[in-house]
């Protein structure tokens, strides 16, 4: 909107023009009276997005100013679903009450962002809320995850144009806004984010000399020196943190002097899932609608606490790749589940701690109510108890727990004893914290007796039976008689107003009570406040020590749900092997295996240097993918600490798990199916290692058969000679699994099924061998399709039967052609090495030694 000329606009105008300039990418909700309004396309885009009514006032260039607005009341109903709908807004409130002939002051007292959040009902209660700040340089990219509520930051350095590792550290801790320097140059990385569906937003940062030495003065104060000293070492860094720094100090000052600490990671001190893995296994987020629901963090999430699910989720999006740690998890576990009733006591205990990681956010960010005080005395009352039950427990991990738990009695009995913890009082402070508070209560609470009380007295010294002591909002208290009595009236009555039937009075000892119940209340409210402010400045004495606690029952309680999982579900504690083998005894999925009504078929799978990629193959829905789901899912969860859904386990420390399962166009990005499945197998191809885990389902099927049988092939062997990673490859080409008799490591597996009268049965148990068949026909008529397209299909399928046994070489040759290929191929470039002129006899005679070498190979 063009706001220059404002000299017709009215004052408020004008004042909300000087308030949206200055907040030009938000919306700008504008507190007038009792409510909040908007204005010019602000209030277009709400009217439409709310499906509130849109109206207008007022006129700019002769043109009416388009106006929507709700209650202040009801903010809390449309404040998150404008934030959840990826719209920034500033909330303008009246810093002062309203006078009559003075403009009223108003001021931005709230910019709330998708990763700026902290009230308790615009964030997710089992998702962390990052806030993402990247910013890359010549020398790399600059990446800094900050948690408001929880002061936490964590920082890494990737390599300049390593994209897919920088979405590999999105897709581990799915941020909610994406903060980027506004400018020239970060268009593309705008674009990659948005194609991934993130939240960005571009801020204006000053980065000259003089500042910037400023902010580095800044950050050597706020932070520890070990993680001053580690941003200072890195350009990238460095800027990803002023560029933090100066959003905060704009939208969330008071949240920016909470953190001390920078916790630096490397991304390889995980095991790595990219988002399509994370997808291709419903981690956190089903394929469906994007929900929570039928995802593996919903099945294995047991927490009590919300602080407890969450830690769950980020264990499961960054499992381990340290053995010990893994294994100190799985001793909890293994504790908790050979002491049924400790873990019973714990679990109940937990039960009465609530979010204790947001409440003691709030406190420190000063945006605490006085509900959140009297819930962090009620589980600062649990913690003695919580701590003589982990005393009891052996293991190192429970051990470390209680020595971060803290001795808060002073605190909790300061905060039992002061706040009201009564959801029905209008009171802040309790009864018999402080005397005078007490006495200025009590006065108020019974002004209305003392009133009745003077009234009787001056009842009985008129004998005026009918006198009235009354109040309104213009005289105050005044005593009200009728004109009948007027003669009566004593000489120590002041008349204040005389109407038709009646006078009102007041006397000197009325007026006092008066001024008494009035200052009291004036002068209550105001000590109310004072003690209470002093109860909020002793908790924060505490912050350091609540915020190391609240972290180490969140701990406790994931450990806690991960133990409960294995109970309810028999989950079995894996073992880790130095060979890389996977070997799994009756694993099951363990989204499936719970869901299914029916009993769920048990698998085996190994995977060794001996036999290190099994192609599949099976009819359709014979449960090819549910099984390559369920080894890359056990996995994932023995290294998170997690038990299994098997009779035995035992596995390797995984530094990858890589999937391509599915077909999808990535339309926004002008991509086809095959298209992404090659870029997917091709980044397999290039990043897998031989401690990796690799699932393909079907790779090749995107494009024509013998395209697609070519392509699976060439994948095939360079993952078994090149890479060696451990490798389940479902296929419907049934020619590759001649590949095995070609290339040691190589064998072949299928879903076992049987055809019977009535149609295909599905046994879903994988059998060392070759399948038959895809069975694509009688899946089709389970599916029902007409008789007429079953009959015509069986047709053709045996024309194309009869033309490919005619007509196509076998694969062998095929596979041999490609061998020889590859000779020849080697040979030439040999040739094309050679220096002809600066070689000397001998060493020609040796290439032709080596030449022939290749020949015989």
């Amino acid at each position: 909107m063009d706001f220059s000329n404002i000299s017709g606009l009215t004052p408020l105008m004008k004042q909300y023009v000087a308030t949206k300039q200055e907040y030009s990418d938000s919306l700008l909700l504008f507190q007038v009276g009792d409510f909040y309004e908007l204005f010019f396309d602000d209030a277009k885009k709400v009217s439409e997005y709310l499906g509130i009514t849109l109206t207008k006032r007022g006129e700019i260039a002769g043109k009416p100013i388009p106006l929507c607005g709700f209650p202040v009341h009801a903010i809390e109903h449309y404040i998150p679903k404008l934030v959840k709908g990826g719209f920034k807004v500033a909330l303008c409130d009246q810093l002062e009450p309203a006078t009559t002939g003075k403009m009223v002051a108003r001021g931005v007292t709230n910019v709330l962002t998708p990763g700026t959040l902290t009230s308790e009902n615009l964030l997710d209660a089992k998702s962390n809320s990052y806030l993402f700040s990247f910013f890359p340089t010549k020398s790399g990219y600059g990446l800094l995850f900050s948690e408001l509520l929880t002061s936490q930051l964590h920082a890494t350095v990737l390599p300049y144009g390593a994209s897919r590792q920088l979405e590999t550290e999105l897709y581990r801790f799915l941020p909610d806004e994406i903060l980027m320097l506004a400018g020239r140059g970060m268009g593309e990385y705008a674009k990659f984010f948005k194609q991934r569906g993130f939240y960005t937003t571009q801020h204006t940062a000053e980065f000259d000399e003089a500042l910037l030495d400023q902010e580095k003065s800044w950050i050597m104060q706020q932070f520890d020196t070990q993680s001053a000293q580690s941003v200072m070492q890195d350009t990238s860094i460095l800027c990803a943190t002023i560029l933090w720094k100066q959003y905060l100090e704009k939208n969330q000052q008071a949240a920016l002097q909470e953190f001390k600490t920078i916790s630096w990671y490397k991304p390889e001190s995980f095991l790595m899932l990219d988002g399509a893995t994370q997808k291709n296994l419903d981690i956190v987020k089903n394929s469906f609608d994007g929900s929570r629901s039928h995802t593996l963090f919903s099945f294995v999430d047991k927490a009590v606490t919300s602080m407890g699910s969450r830690m769950i989720k980020r264990w499961l999006l960054a499992p381990l790749v340290e053995q010990n740690l893994i294994e100190q998890r799985q001793n909890v576990i293994q504790e908790l589940l050979q002491n049924p009733i400790t873990f019973q006591t714990i679990q109940n205990l937990l039960s009465r701690f609530g979010d204790m990681q947001r409440i003691v956010g709030r406190i420190s960010l000063d945006k605490a109510s006085v509900q959140d005080y009297v819930n962090l005395a009620t589980l600062l009352q649990v913690l003695p108890e919580l701590l003589q039950v982990l005393r009891t427990c052996s293991s190192e991990m429970l051990q470390a727990i209680v020595n971060s738990l803290s001795d808060f009695s002073e605190l909790e009995q300061l905060l039992s004893s002061a706040c009201d913890d009564d959801i029905e009082s209008d009171y802040i402070i309790k009864s018999d914290f402080d005397a005078e508070l007490d006495r200025m209560r009590d006065l108020v609470q019974n002004s209305s007796q003392n009133i009745l009380k003077l009234e009787q007295q001056e009842q009985h010294r008129t004998s005026i039976s009918s006198l009235k002591i009354r109040q309104n909002n213009v005289h105050g208290y005044y005593i009200e008689v009728t004109k009948a009595n007027v003669a009566q009236v004593p000489q120590d009555y002041i008349e204040q107003q005389s109407l038709v039937n009646r006078k009102r009075y007041v006397t000197k000892e009325l007026q006092a009570l008066q001024f008494e119940i009035m200052q009291a209340r004036t002068n209550f409210a105001k000590r109310e406040k004072d003690i209470f402010m002093q109860v909020k400045q002793k908790t924060r004495e505490y912050i350091h020590d609540l915020r190391l606690s609240a972290q180490a029952i969140a701990t406790l309680d994931a450990l806690v749900g991960f133990a409960r999982v294995s109970y309810e579900y028999g989950y079995i504690r894996p073992s880790f092997n130095q060979q890389g083998d996977i070997c799994i005894q009756d694993g099951k999925h363990p989204i499936i295996s719970a869901l299914s009504e029916q009993q769920f078929i048990a698998n085996d799978t190994t995977l060794t240097d001996e036999q290190n990629l099994w192609i599949v193959t099976g009819p359709n829905m014979g449960g090819k993918s549910t099984y390559l789901r369920q080894v890359a899912l056990i996995c994932l969860l023995a290294q998170t600490g997690c038990f299994v859904p098997a009779k035995q386990a035992s596995l390797p420390l995984l530094d990858r798990i890589f999937t391509r399962i599915g077909a999808g166009d990535h339309l926004a990005q002008g991509k086809s199916t095959f298209l992404v499945e090659m870029e997917e197998t091709a980044q397999i191809c290039l990043q897998a290692t031989n401690k990796s885990l690799v699932i393909l389902d079907e790779v090749g099927r995107g494009t024509s058969t013998y395209d697609g049988l070519a392509l699976a092939q060439a994948i095939v062997e360079y993952l078994v000679q090149q890479v060696q990673a451990r490798c389940l490859f479902a296929t419907h080409y049934h020619e590759l699994t001649s590949l095995q008799d070609m290339h040691p490591g190589i064998v072949s597996y299928y879903m076992d099924s049987k055809k019977t009268k009535s149609g295909i049965v599905f046994l879903h148990k994988i059998v060392r061998g070759v399948a038959d068949g895809s069975f694509g026909i009688e899946v089709a008529k389970l599916a029902q399709l007409p008789s007429a397209v079953i009959k015509r299909a069986q047709v053709v399928l045996k024309e194309l039967h009869d033309v490919k046994h005619d007509s196509v070489p076998s694969t062998v040759d095929t596979i041999v052609n490609v061998v020889d290929e590859s000779t020849d191929t080697k040979i030439i470039e040999t040739l094309q090495s050679l220096d002809i002129d600066a070689m000397t006899p001998r060493q020609a005679q040796q290439a032709l030694w080596d030449l022939k070498d290749l020949l015989e190979e």
